[in-house]
């Protein structure tokens, strides 16, 4: 125990330490600390997570993920040098610091390789599941039976517990449960619920890290009509966005729009510029949509999906390779025309060559489709 104690306080000096001797603390993980539960210098980031069935017997298993990293220190040291680089874009940050400094801590979070955590699921039969162990970026993405579930609740919280040298602390995040079959509802984020300006660098940044999340206007209206017309379909909102952007995220589609899980990117970024070269890679991004996608599918293989996209990226192309690849799984597929992006015609004919007519629509304004009966397969 006091051995323990030791290598703990020995890793807070030196964390401490580090930050103060380089501004931005490289993201490199500390191999030396003990692997296992962890310890009082760890954070945990419990992101929401879907759930479907696996069995006969009312059996569920929910797709767990999470990352963890040493305890960041708040310093104004940090503080100056996160915004530094961001002005040094050119962005003017104002009066909107606190945004800046809570969207961009995790990209300077220290990982934390070997944890496991012990995992509560309120309603369902099963113990405390232990998942793990983490990657050495500190990552984790696994499957975990949580058991039966009593009642008729489809959103849980799934909780864990980390010890702490005189309190201990909690962390928390909601479990989406959903059937084989019915409706689901995967949506894109960046300038298709959320202004992002994804074809303007010095813009997109600034939609990142300094201002105020906005949302795209109609789409609130037309995905509570969605929501109140399939009868309680799966939500999915699956971003190109890397996880350290995952909790402003989650805080503005939560306020907006109905809730579900947020699938983001596993990017080992390390500095903020190359977010945007990651975000721009359109290969990269239409084969992990596709991949997440199938991934949903083999969730729920009966359902019927509804994708909702934009034009700036690949959207068009992932969704209708989908739509060739499992006909049956579509229901409709909606693409927003997003200005200044590639909305010329024949690109979408040869986007959805093979796919039929009838089963996709671009829009430029959310009018254009909140009248459809996408119930019915009206999609177009």
């Amino acid at each position: 125990m006091h051995s323990q104690r030791l290598i703990q306080f020995v890793a807070i000096t030196a964390i401490t330490s580090s930050v103060f001797a380089n501004p931005v603390p490289p993201r490199e993980p500390i191999d030396n600390l003990p692997r296992g539960a962890p310890l009082v210098t760890d954070e945990v980031l419990l992101l929401d997570a879907p759930a479907f069935q696996t069995g006969e017997g009312g059996e569920w298993t929910a797709s767990v993920r999470m990352f963890t990293h040493i305890r960041q220190v708040q310093s104004k040291i940090i503080s100056k040098a996160v915004t530094t680089a961001i002005e040094a874009l050119g962005i003017e940050i104002g009066d909107k610091v606190s945004n800046v400094l809570e969207r961009s801590k995790l990209f300077f979070a220290i990982p934390r390789g070997g944890i496991s955590v012990d995992l509560d699921v309120a309603g369902c039969g099963s113990a405390s599941m232990r998942v793990g162990e983490t990657s050495k970026m500190g990552l984790l993405e696994r499957s975990a039976g949580i058991g039966a579930c009593s009642g008729s609740s489809s959103v849980r919280s799934i909780s864990g517990y980390a010890p702490g040298f005189f309190k201990g602390r909690s962390f928390e995040a909601l479990i989406f449960q959903s059937p084989p079959s019915g409706f689901g509802i995967v949506s894109d984020v960046d300038d298709t619920i959320k202004v992002s300006h994804v074809l303007d660098k010095k813009k997109n940044m600034q939609a990142i890290f300094v201002d105020d999340h906005e949302v795209v206007n109609g789409m609130p209206e037309f995905y509570s009509k969605l929501d109140g017309e399939l009868g309680n379909p799966a939500w999915f909102y699956l971003t190109g966005s890397p996880y350290q952007l995952y909790p402003s995220l989650r805080k503005f589609i939560f306020e907006a729009y109905p809730k579900g899980p947020i699938i983001t990117k596993n990017l080992t970024v390390t500095d903020i510029p190359s977010i945007f070269q990651n975000l721009s890679d359109e290969d990269i991004f239409g084969n992990y949509k596709v991949t997440q996608l199938e991934k949903l599918r083999r969730f729920y293989p009966k359902k019927k999906f509804i994708t909702i996209g934009d034009s700036t990226q690949a959207d068009p192309e992932a969704y209708a390779e989908f739509a060739r690849r499992y006909p049956d799984s579509i229901q409709c597929i909606f693409i927003r025309k997003v200005e200044d992006a590639d909305n010329r015609e024949e690109r979408f004919r040869e986007a959805f060559v093979e796919v039929p007519e009838s089963k996709w629509k671009v829009f430029t304004e959310p009018s254009e489709i909140t009248e459809l009966d996408v119930a019915s397969g009206q999609c177009s």
